[in-house]
């Protein structure tokens, strides 16, 4: 019990303090929208966590964890592959596709050395008719932009309840003759209560990094200098982007109802042979996150999943953007003539859903597993995005 106390204390004061330091910063301002770059940061590439918006912050584990909260990667038992592919924005007709592949592995079998990591993003526009100022009908060939970064994570359980992590993110964006590089940096923790460990707390700080700016041949151009018959390659320097930092702080409550044998046992007695949700023959688990942003309006996020027996789990989330008034104004007079609340301007906001199937290849809950998810993003244009992935746990 005097392990608990600290652990929630410990918890706690860690969640206060990147409340109070990082408000300022991460204060969800639409004027600032815009101004960041490295959008792709701020897209999940994982099936199984887009199923509930975003909003399993405190609830996530193993390998899908290194988008919403590096902590969750601590819960990788031995090895873990994974590959998704998402059709974004498919009612734009634009052929936009992402794809992310990743890699856990736990070190250590008599001592617990922490869970690595290894993933990677990759954003691809298809090809794009290349024009110019002299050739804007075209007829150049083709470029195609791309948007990618490299993750390098850790994480570690410091005792029962508590778990951390952290992630250094290698980021590019590029073209054909221009490109921009930078890095930043996530972390997080998660906390762990409750008779059968079913509710947890998360909170994360992502996308914390310096400027970045971009170089290239693309911004280059030759000028004759006044005066004289020689020319000169002159370069533009381009302004800097900020990252698009941000604060998640997330909670989750895991309903679990025991069958079987476990089904006739006292709570007391499910507690003393320390029985959690992998145990348990139905799960229901609600969750909610809010999220600051530094460079947009901040989110509101709720989750539900469903899942039986650990083979077959269906979820659903929906997000929202905190509200902002809009005005209609009469110019002639100069006054505002009606007011009304609107739910933001980000065209991913509200539902999305989801569905994983479990691939058993041994009995019981442990061995070797094959995880295939699918989920839907909605979205208020373009027909929302398709995610499929696959993951094998060994």
């Amino acid at each position: 019990m005097k392990n608990l106390y600290k652990s929630l204390i410990i918890c706690t004061l860690v969640a206060l303090i990147s409340v109070s330091t990082s408000y300022n910063v991460l204060a969800g301002n639409r004027d600032r929208s815009g101004q960041a770059g490295a959008s792709h940061l701020m897209i999940d590439p994982w099936a199984h966590t887009s199923g509930f918006a975003n909003a399993g912050v405190a609830e996530i584990r193993g390998l899908e964890s290194v988008y919403s909260n590096v902590a969750g990667l601590s819960f990788v038992k031995k090895t873990e592959f994974a590959f998704n592919r998402t059709q974004y924005l498919v009612g734009s007709n634009c052929g936009i596709n992402i794809n992310s592949i990743g890699f856990a592995q736990h070190i250590g079998r008599q001592k617990d050395f922490g869970t690595i990591g290894l993933s990677f993003f990759s954003m691809g526009f298809g090809d794009i008719e290349r024009t110019t100022v002299m050739q804007p009908e075209g007829g150049l060939g083709t470029f195609s932009p791309t948007l990618t970064y490299i993750g390098l994570h850790y994480a570690k359980k410091f005792n029962h309840f508590i778990q951390g992590g952290v992630s250094v993110k290698i980021i590019n964006e590029s073209i054909s003759d221009a490109h921009a590089t930078g890095f930043a940096l996530d972390a997080g923790i998660q906390y762990t209560a409750g008779a059968y460990d079913n509710f947890k707390i998360g909170v994360t700080l992502k996308n914390i990094g310096l400027p970045m700016s971009y170089k290239g041949d693309g911004l280059a151009a030759r000028g004759r200098i006044n005066g004289t018959s020689y020319e000169q390659t002159l370069e533009a320097r381009s302004a800097e982007f900020e990252m698009p930092s941000l604060l998640t702080i997330g909670v989750s409550y895991d309903f679990l109802f025991f069958g079987g044998e476990y089904a006739e046992m006292s709570k007391d007695d499910r507690k003393e042979a320390g029985l959690t949700r992998d145990e348990a023959m139905h799960r229901i688990t609600l969750m909610g996150a809010f999220t600051a942003n530094s460079y947009s309006r901040d989110i509101f996020a709720v989750g539900l999943e469903y899942a039986f027996m650990n083979y077959f789990m269906i979820r659903g989330g929906y997000s929202l953007e905190s509200f902002a008034k809009k005005t209609s104004t009469d110019y002639s007079t100069n006054e505002v003539v009606s007011t009304i609340l609107v739910n933001g301007d980000s065209f991913f906001l509200g539902p999305s859903v989801g569905a994983t199937a479990v691939i058993p290849l041994k009995k019981g809950n442990t061995g070797a597993r094959i995880y295939i998810d699918y989920a839907y993003r909605f979205t208020s244009k373009w027909r929302g995005n398709h995610l499929v992935g696959i993951k094998v746990t060994l």
